[in-house]
This record gives structure tokens, sequence and C-alpha cells, in this order.
């Protein structure tokens, strides 16, 4: 069974694009300043006030953790200066090593390691890879965690607490956390006489929005709408779905999915608002580039948009019928299984510290990810940040997409996107591409 899972796991493509949230963003670069000496004292103050409760880990011997994690972009950087700063304020001996890699390697390496024990003390890398491990029982259940740190999780918000649990226990502690946003170019809106200050809100203002900003003389496009990507949130916000992975049940034949693949197709095929068979790292160069009108993203985007001076507003996604929702990813810190006790808790302060407002804000507007903490919401700084309360906001229409389905992958890689591919290049009708995309989902589910 181990070696079945590790192989699975190996050839599975574990990070969903819309979920694409968990480092080495390539088009990113850092931007904002560093917390200044003053707080990080007082973070590092903070820190051991309220860690009071948690189990001793200074024992008159240094405790040395090794720590994998997959932030080979700019970001990596920013984690790296935050390690290094808890190496050097911390009180409890605790230093931490840290491993960046891709995230292939990392699944390459990680599931072997732990299988030997000679796995790190602690990894970070996406939730949607949570569940998969605690399958194979390759994760430590920390659901002690709030009780032997006193860290309070009443204060982070419950759709993001959830995407680290499985089963009801927790196995891992939030990092950071994103859905997908709507960006818009106001420069282009303004030559579309589209009101600059003011995103669409609705599918049929979206729709009408990208009409007005095409222009394929100029090479721009009011939308851009990359391939290998499922656009659930469209489906969602018209009242359907792919599937249920609590029952196994296959809900993509369904009236609210061939309206929504028709109005889809309708942009691509017929009115051509978005450029024809665009990747996704081609769709952030004509982004950047100033060429694209409106585009769905996460938060990685930001820092680019800033350093290729493009004038951008950011906002949650459209509502339909049924309202409003965007796929949810983050990253969480886990504890591979077997890790000893005492790293363990040493791990615990880490994670507390993380925790805090002042390391969670200073990685928000280093990095322009959202915050989820509600008392840093009400900062009087991220209020006044118009990308951050924007994103911030956000957050709360998150929905999980199949997080912790054993069939994820193979659901996204032979029903989904194929679906959305035929439907966007005009390659079948919606309903002949749904129905064959819903025989797919049948022979998938039934394994």
């Amino acid at each position: 069974m181990r070696k079945k899972w590790i192989s699975a796991l190996l050839s599975a493509a574990m990070c969903i694009t819309l979920l694409a949230g968990c480092g080495g963003n390539t088009n990113q670069t850092a931007s904002g300043d560093t917390a200044d000496t003053k707080q990080e004292e007082q973070a590092s103050a903070d820190t051991q006030a309220d860690g009071s409760d948690a189990a001793d880990t200074a024992s008159g011997e240094k405790i040395t953790l090794q720590f994998w994690n997959v932030f080979t972009g700019s970001d990596g950087d920013i984690l790296r200066e935050i390690v290094d700063n808890y190496n050097k304020t911390n009180t409890d001996n605790i230093e931490i090593q840290m491993d960046i890699m891709p995230n292939d390697q990392l699944q390459q390496k990680l599931p072997a390691a732990i299988a030997t024990g000679t796995a790190p003390d602690f990894v970070l890398f996406g939730v949607e890879n949570i569940a998969p491990y605690v399958s194979n029982d390759s994760l430590e259940d920390i659901s002690d965690f709030w009780d032997v740190t006193g860290v309070d999780k009443s204060n982070i918000l419950e759709n993001v607490l959830e995407l680290s649990h499985v089963d009801g226990k927790l196995y891992g502690s939030p990092m950071q956390y994103n859905v997908s946003y709507l960006y818009w170019n106001k420069d282009l809106f303004r030559d579309a006489g589209l009101d600059p200050e003011k995103a669409p809100a609705t599918m049929e203002e979206l729709a009408e929005y990208a009409v007005k900003l095409t222009n394929p003389e100029k090479n721009q496009f009011g939308l851009a709408l990359p391939t290998s990507v499922t656009y659930m949130q469209f489906l969602w916000a018209n009242g359907g779905d792919a599937d249920d992975p609590d029952t196994n049940t296959n809900l993509l034949n369904s009236e609210e999915n061939v309206k929504t693949l028709e109005w889809l197709q309708d942009l691509t095929v017929n009115k051509k608002v978005s450029p024809n068979n665009i990747t996704g790292p081609e769709a952030d160069t004509m982004l950047q580039a100033g060429q694209i009108g409106m585009y769905m993203s996460g938060p990685w985007q930001i820092n680019g948009l800033r350093a290729q001076g493009i004038d951008f507003g950011i906002a949650p996604c459209v509502a339909g019928s049924a309202g409003a929702f965007s796929p949810a990813g983050g990253c969480s810190y886990v504890i591979p299984k077997g890790t000893e006790e005492s790293h363990k808790l040493a791990a615990y302060k880490f994670m507390q510290y993380w925790l805090t407002d002042d390391i969670l804000k200073e990685w928000s507007q280093r990095n322009g990810f959202p915050v989820w903490s509600k008392t840093l919401m009400e900062d009087p700084e991220i209020q006044g940040d118009e990308v951050l309360s924007a994103i911030s906001k956000a957050t709360e229409i998150g929905r999980s997409y199949n997080l912790g389905y054993s069939l994820a992958s193979q659901i996204d890689n032979d029903v989904m996107i194929p679906l959305f591919e035929k439907v966007m290049s005009g390659a079948a009708a919606p309903q002949d591409a749904l129905k064959e995309a819903s025989e797919a989902m049948d022979r998938v589910l039934a394994q």
C-alpha cells in the first residue's frame, strides 16, 4: 500500500493551477519595507509572552530543526529573513535550518524520507497535499497545538482553518491562504469608456466589459482565460458543480452547467475576448505588459504589476445567480510522522511565532497575500491599503474544490480541464462536451 501511494503521489500534479499559492512564483518580486528593529523586538516579546503555557523546549541543549519548503521565488527570500530573525531572537535555544526545493522535488523526496525515518522536523507545502499524506499515516496529528501554545484559534477565519483539517483532526498550522481574484487594468478601462474604479460585479458585467476592452488591432484582450485551468468559480456562481467528494457523486450533468458553459463559449469563440490557447505564464506576461483588461489569478500577480507600473485594481470574483465563489488554496506547516516529541514542540514554537499579527502582517505587506487573522483584518494599515483590503475581503468567498479528495488530480486531468478546453476552443458544443465529461467523471469515480 505504501509503495502504491508513493507512486500515485509522484505521478499526480499536486498543485492545481488555481491553488498555486505555495511558493515558486517566479513572476513575483519582493516589495515593501522590512519590519523595523522595534517591530521585530516587539514580535519576539509578544511571542515569548504568548508562549508561556507552551511546553518548555529550552533544556540547555540547542534544538536544531530541519525545515523543508517549496518557496523557490522571492517569497522564499522573505521567508528566510523571517526564519533568520527567529533564530536570532528566540529564547528557546531553537535553530531552524531551512531547505528550499521545487514542489515536484519535495514530493519525490518526502514520502521516502518519512518511510525511512529521515524526514525533516517540519514541512511547508500546499494544503492540497495534506489529506494524501494523512491517508498514508505520514503526518502527525497536531490537534493539541492550540492548547499547548495558547494561540487563539477563534481569531483565524474558519474557512482558513478547515483547510488544515482531515476528519476533524488538525494536521497543519495555517501559513498563508489565497483565492482567485479579479484584476483589472484601470488605464484600459479608461480607454474603453469604463469607470476605472469600478470592477464588474456580475458575470453579465464581466462579459460586457470584456467585449468593450478587446481590441485585436492592438493585440489587446478584455479577459485572459488560460488553458489547463478549471473555472469552478463560474460553475459555482450559477449554482452548478463538478462533484461531491463526500458522497463520491457526479454533479456535472445539470442545466446550470450547460448555461454557464454556453456563456463561456460565447465569450471565447464568438466574441473572442481572450487570446486563443494561451498558457498561464503567457497570460501573466501579457497582463504585466498592459495587454489584458481583466484576469483572474492569485495574489502573486500584485508585486509584478507594481514593478511594471501597471495601474490596476483587484476585486473578488464576479457573482452569478447563486452568488460569488472562488476556489481556495494556501499552505500549512505540517510535521512528518515520527518526529521526536521535543522537536515537535520546538516546531510548535515557530508555528506560534508565525501566527502573531506582526509576522502575518509583514508577510502580507511584503508578498501581497491576504490577511486572515480577524484582529489583523481590523488593522488600520491593512484597511487603508486598497489592495490588501480588497483581497482580504475576498477570502470570505473561498470555497474548497476537492481539497483532500484522493481523486482530485485525476478529476482535473481526465475530466474538468478537457471539458473547459473543448468548450473554450469551440471543439464541441457545450452540451456535447458536458455529456462526454460526465461519462469520464463516472469512470473516475467508479475506481
